[in-house]
């Protein structure tokens, strides 16, 4: 009698239990929904949110609360505004709130699962989609969104106003690297131009070389008098060089000459030789016939008179090797020049083509140096002038139509998620001359660096000239 009510207290203290252990994950799951709202308000959701879903069901049959691990992840909402979930499809998130959703994700899971009830679904905001900031910032693009983000926030993440940035700075920068491009092209080409002299020197033939007036008046400058140095000894190398070969040349020939000399005195004597020997062996022959001699002798001198003439053969082929020989020594001496003044007229084109390209290069170089010294303090006054003028703001916000809405702004209006802000800065009024109007802040700087470019407009002058002297 007494076994049942004690199984039945042993069931209702296992389903207290269990509610109450229902009820702590709901204060759970409820304080995770309302940490969503707290944290964005009625936020209606969109594509590109990322949400963080966890869904518990009470099962009275086995005093547990089951917790559905297939769906408790985190889901971004698509393109079009949809969900896409194991065992509930797809879902429609866009413009809702995060408890609504929640709701709609349990009611379907009740019909297509077959419960008794809705499943409990708690919906967390865990990644807003980004906002946009277009305008006069130094980094426009794209940024994550953070709740009660303001305009002046998120016009600091973007790095602030780009006109907030050292321009005199730059514009410094920008001077003496044009007047160091215009330094190196000076110099390069005063080296052009004592290299062109040194290889019409050559090309001439001259003894030593006529350099240009536009050096020469210019030799107290340390740069135009080594260029000027190191060209004389180059030139001199070189000369030495081509005289060293053809004077081995020449010796050779004077050789081969007194080889053919030689040969051709042997050639004579050979031909006396041989006259002696026939005058001889013609006797030999008389006496031979009429018996007065043995024949042996005559034989004697025939092989003598072979052999002579057998030599004087060969010093006639000797002959005609030496002469050749000084054939082509001479062709080897005119081969030499005329490679040598292949060369240096190759040379001598290629340094006037380099000339006329540092003289162009020298032309923009000049006008960028001039550009930078004159015409950009004109922008940085105007610059200057802008930097005291108030930004203008505005919101551009997607509406629920798919049309989108201007909305003017403040630095403290608050930024939704998706929306873009876009930042303008007023340009000042400007004169006739495209300065600002008399009166602005920053006269004072701007004065000060239209002086220093007006200063400088005679170094300007005086290195171009520098630079294209001697191209003309």
């Amino acid at each position: 009698m007494h076994r049942p009510a004690a199984i039945r207290a042993t069931s209702t203290a296992r389903s207290l239990c269990g509610r109450i252990a229902l009820a702590a994950a709901l204060t759970v799951s409820g304080g995770l929904l309302f940490a969503s709202h707290a944290s964005a308000g009625d936020y209606l959701l969109g594509p590109q949110d990322k949400v963080r879903l966890k869904i518990y069901e009470w099962r009275a049959s086995k005093d547990t609360i089951f917790e559905w691990t297939a769906l408790n992840d985190q889901f971004t909402v698509g393109a079009d505004g949809k969900l896409s979930l194991p065992f509930v499809g797809e879902i429609d998130a866009a413009g809702q709130v995060p408890g609504a959703l929640g709701t709609a994700i349990g009611d379907v899971l009740m019909s297509r699962m077959g419960l008794g009830r809705p499943p409990d679904v708690s919906v967390e905001v865990v990644q807003f989609r980004p906002f946009y900031i277009v305008g006069q910032v130094t980094t426009p693009g794209e940024f994550p969104y953070r709740p009660g983000l303001t305009v002046l926030q998120a016009l600091s993440i973007a790095g602030g106003l780009r006109t907030r940035e050292d321009t005199s700075t730059r514009l410094e920068r920008e001077v003496i690297s044009g007047r160091g491009d215009i330094s190196l092209l000076a110099l390069t080409n005063v080296n052009l131009l004592a290299r062109k002299a040194r290889l019409e020197a050559e090309l001439k033939g001259t003894d030593d070389i006529s350099f240009p007036e536009a050096l020469t008046k210019r030799q107290d400058d340390s740069s135009v008098a080594l260029a000027i140095e190191q060209e004389r000894l180059v030139f001199r190398a070189r000369k030495d060089g081509l005289t060293t070969q053809i004077q081995a040349l020449n010796s050779l020939k004077d050789f081969l000459a007194k080889e053919l000399s030689s040969l051709e005195g042997q050639l004579t004597l050979f031909d006396e030789q041989i006259a002696l020997v026939q005058k001889e062996l013609t006797g030999v022959s008389t006496l031979v016939d009429k018996g007065l001699t043995a024949a042996p002798r005559e034989i004697a001198l025939e092989r003598s008179l072979a052999q002579v003439r057998g030599d004087r053969l060969s010093a006639e082929t000797a002959v005609f090797r030496a002469r050749q020989e000084i054939s082509r020594a001479d062709i080897s001496i005119n081969a030499l020049n005329n490679q040598h003044a292949t060369e240096v007229s190759q040379s001598l084109r290629e340094t006037q083509a380099q000339i006329n390209e540092v003289a162009r290069k020298a032309d923009t170089a000049v006008q960028m140096l001039r550009d930078s010294e004159v015409t950009a303090p004109r922008l940085l006054a105007l610059r200057t002038r802008a930097e005291e003028a108030e930004p203008i703001y505005s919101i551009v916000r997607p509406g629920s139509d798919g049309k989108s809405v201007e909305i003017p702004a403040t630095e403290a209006t608050l930024i939704e998620p998706g929306d873009t802000v876009k930042v303008k800065i007023p340009l000042p009024s400007l004169d006739a001359s495209g300065l600002p109007l008399p009166g602005a802040a920053g006269d004072s700087s701007t004065s000060s660096v239209l002086g220093m470019a007006e200063d400088d407009s005679a170094a300007i002058g005086s290195a171009r000239a520098a630079t294209l002297s001697g191209t003309q």
